[in-house]
């Protein structure tokens, strides 16, 4: 018992003891300097936000302007994300700037999602569900100047009827797409 009372004295002590160097480094050290660069301007955000929502315009299930994906996702790095649930509808919330990146935020309501059969390779299960979630994409100027959507969910089922076998019983991409249509409706 005396020697894990011991213990405990010496940890005490030692704790002690960090916690005052700890506030003297800090009292000594020099102040921080704040990164160079120039952070995004308050139309650099709003033309970022403006690509933002013509992603999410794009990605809307029926869309008319689907084929502006591959030109709004183009990132530096590669788009290799895999096509997410089936979007109905979105809400854009304010972004926020971060060195060269602007943060731009979205609440989004989808009727579907999709995933690879476990029991059965080459086959999907889609579920019919409507959901709603606050989530975020970077948005980043490629080389050409454009901004360009990264780093974010995508939208979208990509399997085909034949090979899904959709949940609950009696669900279907007809029915999917109907949801959505009558969610975004209401937008």
């Amino acid at each position: 018992m005396l020697a894990s009372g011991g213990l405990v004295a010496i940890a005490s002590c030692a704790a002690a003891a960090e916690r005052a160097s700890d506030s003297t480094d800090a009292a000594s050290a020099a102040p921080t300097t704040a990164v160079s660069g120039t952070p995004p301007d308050s139309a650099t955000v709003v033309a970022a936000t403006e690509a933002l929502r013509q992603f999410l315009d794009a990605s809307r299930e029926g869309s008319s302007t689907r084929a502006s994906l591959a030109r709004l996702t183009a990132c530096a790095e590669g788009n290799d994300s895999p096509p997410g649930p089936m979007l109905a509808s979105f809400e854009l919330l304010p972004s926020t700037a971060r060195a060269d990146t602007v943060v731009g935020r979205a609440v989004v309501t989808t009727v579907a999602d999709q995933d690879v059969d476990r029991q059965h390779p080459g086959y999907f299960v889609a579920r019919l569900r409507v959901r709603s979630d606050t989530l975020e994409w970077d948005v980043l100027r490629s080389e050409s100047g454009d901004w360009t959507v990264c780093n974010g969910l995508r939208f979208g089922l990509t399997a085909p009827d034949s090979l899904t076998t959709w949940r609950p019983n009696g669900a279907s991409s007809a029915a999917a797409r109907a949801i959505a249509d009558s969610v975004g409706a209401r937008r």
